[in-house]
């Protein structure tokens, strides 16, 4: 038995009876949840799953609000500037620390940390029991007991020491999953709960089983904490019988375990804080390169490498790489094989921590299989850096055992001999190697090359171009008489715009896609936020909003950002305003094919969300297989068409179906719905333009060609072209253009009004579709609401990267507008509201849903703002249109016969509206 774990129980039987007399006493709590602050992030963990797993884990399990401060920076000093102010945990019961930062030696705020568990209880997670290894022993000592490494990834057996503890009374023992066993180097104060056993393999081939505390407590001066060194893999965190663990132990550590607090679910909202990590190394820290003239090719290996951190990087030449071993135990040792026999005299090793002892050996062998030690350097070596020199010996092959550290791993930065006839070394790599080098220079450059990169979420600043730039560009742009045009965004500030989302101000979202179509680059996606602060229709400021792989279409709505990236669609919020997405949440899964299947062409495409509150998603022929909402409910869609989901994520339903590859739908204000098919069943790759009534079939690809009596036909096919975005714009100022879908053509270079009239049940087109913009390769469009239109341009790029000088925005506006001061829809009455969402109302369709959407925000339904205009003024038969989808998104069947009665000999658009109202009801027998 571990001779620590031996005296902990000890101690133990000792301190029994006083210590019931501790966990026995009467606690009073307060009536509100308990506010707790996670802090996450650092090496070598998945802190994205983690984070989410514990918040989410422990808030349903407790009263117990987890607002979360968490990077995705991987370093062992990651950003974790909330501890730059004196009251970072102002307001908090108490702070689960699960951050992962070894190297932050910044003394000024782990001051302030160990200032604020004066007075507030702690959770220590995993490797936070290996942070603030700062040369001093008071983080230590906080914990209550110290450890410097850990042994191989194996599953440990945790059984429980103390089982009359409050924490631990209620828990059995059990199994984990793959885990890191920390060692015990000393115990101060611990009072261990739960020890752990791992069964390991020694270098000799013998199993050995090695027993550590793994879960204790601490209470010093009536402040307690709680600590457990399990939680390196995400499948451990989110295992439920270590978040009852966690959850107890926070509990109990704010003397509120017993309250009543645990099995009380949290209801409200938790505050997620992201900090962007620092952005990939350049090229230069990633692959050798060629080998130098001077050089002597070496093989290297050694006993164990941590993943990315291989053997021949600790001779590559270059400091910022290293080798490590892949755990912490010891011995761990790095060797090479020279080119041939060699006087060796000496060697330089330059270690991973600047401030750690490592304990070490280098031996030499003429044959790699007898060796002999030439330096004994486990006692007296310096921190950091080590050079020896000893007595001359030929040999081919040298070796460095690591037989301990002060803190840390085993791991080496470069090495260096002092040997005759070498110069240097330069590793030699194998075929698998060379393909890993390559592949991360590649990423490198394409880091080095990307402004994105470069930029991450910094500050905002300055993106304008100079006049020439802005000219350059605009000759090969062309408006319609009336309006003017100007560059929006181009690169650096944006780039690869392939839809655009306008928030009613004028802030746009744009998602920025290197891949393009066929690319199938891990990392190249990502929504830029871009602004325009000084009103000159130019944006003067740019942020990265969040970075996800495929991101296609997109809809802003009042403080969140609902975006399609195959296979899912997600929300993200930005509850601060900032700029940059603070949480995200999975709405529907699966809705399209991932990377490992496909690129994204043919993917599901365009958002555009409806005045009656759903979001409508274009879906490309390649569909999908399985997708699931948030209620459960799943669908299977093989093919092209129109899907419709609610903004929670319930409800999923197909609303059209058959047709090829539509990009996106424009929506008009009474839920009519327009696109730009590109099909493909013979003839040419024609592009057709389609009306949406719901529940049609438009024929591609079985029935168009052979059977068109069996199908939808499309208002017209255009002939050869490249249909992409779309969208409805009914807004002042337009004149002669409004009131109209409009959709954008990449192969024929424009974007299009479609004049169109209701006939039957559908449309018709009532002339050619027109050209507003004329520039190369539109990709989307979007209004906002100051009658402002956005469009993109691909221009640059064909369907993958093609470097980072691909695309821009341009904004165009009606001569001479002055649209009227965009409302506070925030502050507005409800009156206020329901005139402004009134169709009747000139403010324009986009202030229109935006009254609408504010409304949804109160939770007033529907019906109610119906009753609320019928009472206003008797609603004449234009209005019909504007009732029935009231009555469709209200799910108000009180309206419905009245309705009925009314129509008569209506207009036959209004007459299909009212039965697509009733069939949403389901009220047939009212027919």
């Amino acid at each position: 038995m571990n001779r620590l774990v031996f005296l902990a129980r000890a101690w133990l039987v000792v301190a029994a009876g006083a210590g019931s007399l501790v966990v026995n006493a009467a606690e009073t709590a307060p009536a509100r949840p308990v506010r707790a602050l996670l802090v996450a992030g650092g090496c070598c963990h998945d802190y994205l799953g983690q984070h989410k797993a514990l918040f989410e884990g422990i808030q349903a399990k407790a009263d117990v609000q987890v607002d979360v401060y968490w990077t995705d920076d991987r370093s062992t000093n990651p950003p974790l500037r909330l501890y730059e102010s004196a009251d970072w945990s102002k307001g908090y019961d108490v702070v689960i620390h699960d951050e992962c930062a070894a190297d932050n030696k910044d003394m000024p705020a782990f001051d302030r940390i160990m200032e604020a568990h004066k007075t507030i209880p702690a959770v220590h997670l995993h490797c936070a029991m290996h942070s603030f290894r700062n040369g001093t022993d008071r983080w230590f000592r906080h914990l209550g007991l110290q450890s410097t490494g850990h042994g191989p990834q194996e599953a440990i057996s945790v059984g429980f020491v103390d089982r009359e503890h409050p924490i631990s009374k209620t828990l059995t023992d059990w199994v984990t999953s793959k885990e890191e066993l920390y060692n015990n180097v000393k115990v101060f104060d611990a009072h261990p709960l739960a020890v752990g056993r791992q069964t390991v393999v020694t270098k000799t081939g013998e199993s050995k089983v090695e027993e550590c505390v793994v879960a204790w407590t601490t209470e010093r001066d009536g402040l307690r904490s709680f600590s457990t060194t399990l939680g390196h893999n995400t499948a451990t965190v989110a295992d439920p019988r270590y978040v009852e663990l966690v959850t107890r132990g926070l509990l109990w550590a704010c003397r509120r375990l017993d309250d009543g607090t645990l099995g009380r679910p949290f209801t409200g909202k938790n505050e997620v804080t992201f900090v962007k990590g620092a952005p990939p190394k350049p090229a230069a820290a990633a692959n050798p390169g060629p080998t130098p003239a001077d050089a002597t090719v070496v093989v290297a290996k050694a006993s164990s490498m941590q993943p990315g951190n291989d053997a021949w990087r600790a001779c590559d030449g270059n400091e910022a790489t290293r080798w490590c071993a892949a755990g912490g135990g010891f011995p761990q040792s790095w060797q090479i094989e020279l080119d041939g026999p060699h006087t060796v005299t000496g060697i330089r090793i330059v270690w991973e921590q600047s401030g750690t002892v490592y304990a070490h050996a280098i031996e030499t062998s003429a044959d790699g299989a007898i060796w002999t030690v030439a330096q004994d350097a486990r006692n007296g070596v310096a921190k950091g850096t080590n050079e020896h020199a000893f007595a001359p010996v030929k040999a081919r092959h040298v070796r460095v055992t690591c037989l301990g550290s002060s803190g840390g791993w085993a791991s080496i930065r470069e090495v260096s001999l002092k040997a005759e006839g070498i110069t240097r070394i330069h590793p030699k790599l194998d075929e698998a190697q060379q393909k890993a080098a390559a592949a991360e220079k590649a990423e490198a450059d394409r880091a080095a090359n990307d402004p994105y990169a470069k930029q991450g979420n910094a500050p905002p600043r300055s993106v304008k171009l100079t006049a020439e730039q802005e000219q350059a560009i605009l000759k090969d742009v062309n408006v319609a008489d009336g309006f003017d045009v100007t560059v929006f965004a181009a690169p650096p500030a944006v780039n690869y715009p392939v839809f655009v989302a306008a928030a009613p101000d004028g802030t746009l979202y744009v998602s920025s896609d290197g891949n393009g179509s066929l690319g199938r680059d891990p990392g190249r996606g990502r929504v830029i936020r871009l602004r325009d602060t000084d009103g000159d229709n130019r944006a003067d400021e740019t942020k990265v909003f969040c970075e996800v792989d495929s991101p296609r279409g997109l809809v802003w709505d009042h403080d969140r950002l609902y975006l399609v990236h195959p296979p899912h669609l997600s929300v993200f919020l930005d509850t601060d305003g900032d700029g940059v997405a603070d949480d995200r949440k999975i709405l529907v899964k699966n809705l399209a094919f991932g990377f490992d299947k496909r690129p994204a062409d043919h993917t599901t495409n365009g958002l555009s969300l409806g005045i009656d509150g759903w979001l409508y998603i274009a879906g490309g022929d390649f569909g999908f297989m399985e997708a699931e909402g948030t209620d459960g409910r799943r669908l299977t869609h093989r093919g092209g068409g129109v899907i419709r989901v609610t903004p929670d994520g319930s409800g999923l339903e197909v609303v059209s179906t058959g047709t090829r590859n539509i990009l996106e739908v424009a929506v008009s204000p009474s839920l009519e719905m327009f696109a730009r098919d590109n099909t493909n069943d013979g003839g040419g790759w024609n592009v057709r333009f389609h009306h949406f009534t719901g529940l049609d079939d438009h024929g591609y690809p079985r029935l168009y060609k052979n059977f068109a009596d069996e199908c939808v036909p499309p208002l017209a096919d255009y002939g050869g072209g490249s249909g992409c975005g779309a969208t409805y714009i009914d807004e002042p100022g337009f004149g002669e253009w409004n009131d109209a879908p409009f959709t954008a053509d990449w192969g024929t270079g424009a974007l299009y009004r479609h004049g169109v009239r209701p006939k039957g049940a559908t449309f018709e087109e009532m002339e050619k579709p027109r050209p507003f913009i004329r520039m190369p390769r539109p990709t989307d469009a979007d209004i906002d609401g100051m009658s402002r239109l956005y469009c993109a341009s691909w221009k640059g790029a064909t369907f993958k990267w093609e470097g980072a000088d691909v695309g821009y925005v341009v904004c165009v506006t009606p001569r001479g507008f002055t649209p009227q001061p965009l409302p506070d829809f925030g502050a507005a009455t409800e009156p206020k509201l329901v005139e402004l969402a009134s169709m009747e109302s000139t403010a324009g369709h986009r202030r229109r849903l935006e009254a609408e959407r504010e409304l949804a925000r109160r939770g007033i339904p529907r019906a109610g703002t119906v009753a609320a205009a019928m009472e206003r003024r008797r609603t004449p038969e234009r209005n019909l249109v504007e009732r029935f989808r009231q009555i469709v998104a209200a799910n108000d069947g009180s309206h419905v016969s009245e309705i009925i009665a009314e129509v008569g000999s209506a207009d036959p658009v209004v007459a299909h509206t009212a039965v697509r109202a009733l069939a949403a009801l389901g009220a047939a027998d009212a027919t």
